[in-house]
This record gives C-alpha cells, sequence and structure tokens, in this order.
C-alpha cells in the first residue's frame, strides 16, 4: 500500500497536470480525506479541520471536493442514500454499505472488476466504467 507521503506527493502531482494551485486549504481538505477510511462527506470534512482551520468555510470544503472529483483527484460515492461521500481511492474497486449507519466500506476484488456487462447496458451506450455496491445491514447494526 502506498504510504500517506507518498499519496501527497501524488495529489500535488495531478494537481499541477489538472491546472489546480496546490494550496493549503487544499491539501489540508486532501490530508482529511486521506485519513478517514470512511468516506467522509463534505460536512465530516469540515468537522474534522475546522479547528486547524477555523477560517475554512463548509462551502470552501464542498466546492473543494466538487473540484477535485471533476478532475478525477478523488471520486464520489454515490450510495443513493442521504449525502455524497467522497472516495479518496480512484483505483477500480467497489463498496459494502451499511443501509443503517451509512459505513462504507472498500471491497477490491478482481472477479468483480471483470464481470460480464449485461448487452442492455451497452446497446447505444459508451460504457465508461461501473462499480459494484453491495447494500448490507452490517454486523454492528444487526446487534
Amino acid at each position: 500500500m502506498v504510504n500517506i507521503q507518498e499519496q501527497i506527493e501524488l495529489f500535488i502531482k495531478k494537481c499541477r497536470v489538472k491546472n489546480l494551485n496546490v494550496t493549503p486549504q487544499r491539501l489540508t481538505i486532501y490530508r482529511a480525506l486521506l485519513s478517514d477510511g470512511s468516506h467522509p462527506n463534505p460536512d465530516a470534512i469540515h468537522k474534522k479541520i475546522i479547528q486547524e482551520h477555523p477560517t475554512i468555510s463548509f462551502s470552501t470544503v464542498y466546492k473543494t471536493l466538487e473540484a477535485f472529483e471533476r478532475t478525477g483527484i478523488i471520486s464520489l460515492v454515490n450510495n443513493l442514500h442521504d449525502t455524497m461521500r467522497y472516495d479518496p481511492i480512484t483505483k477500480q474497486h467497489h463498496h459494502i454499505i451499511c443501509v443503517k449507519c451509512k459505513k462504507i466500506i472498500d471491497v477490491f476484488d478482481e472477479e468483480l472488476d471483470f464481470i460480464k456487462i449485461p448487452q442492455s447496458v451497452t446497446d447505444g451506450n459508451r460504457l465508461l466504467g461501473f462499480k459494484v455496491h453491495f447494500n448490507v445491514i452490517c454486523s454492528n447494526c444487526r446487534e
């Protein structure tokens, strides 16, 4: 697995390629995202960094995450629940999503990466990618 410093260096390179300035706020937001494996939403990231950066607004966090997602630096986990959740891992992977507590767990499985795509999906369409979401009630919520 790539360490945090290598991920930050890769982030900086991606920003430069995408013509995004590497600002202290953007670095802080990306570090917060990297350090939180829960696939946090903008509000959770804002709460995490507000102590270190008391003047950073929720709007700045939200717009920064949108810019990161739009340029492919991070990905959006669209779990069809109540909020957008972001993922710093852009490598192909899938998710287990608890429908009760909204916990998201990464799933790396090559068999899922190569599932047969139904023809009804590709007829007249250009497939850009796919992710498998397993909606579950997690073991903690089942107790």
